[in-house]
């Protein structure tokens, strides 16, 4: 795919289709090294897991 047919893709924006192909990359390396068969995808970012991370370890 081409930048511009990224950038229809659910979630890219114009910003980011550049930035998929180098997160795909990184991903797979890192899934192949850690022997990982599959990913659960999650619809949120890096910063708010950091949040609710910290916000679980706060209730305890």
């Amino acid at each position: 795919m081409d930048s511009e047919e990224r950038t229809k893709l659910p979630g890219v924006s114009a910003n980011r289709a550049r930035q998929i192909v180098a997160g795909a990359f990184v991903t797979e390396s890192v899934m192949r090294n850690l022997d990982l068969d599959n990913l659960e995808v999650c619809p949120w970012a890096l910063r708010e897991g950091i949040v609710l991370k910290y916000l679980d370890w706060t209730e305890h």
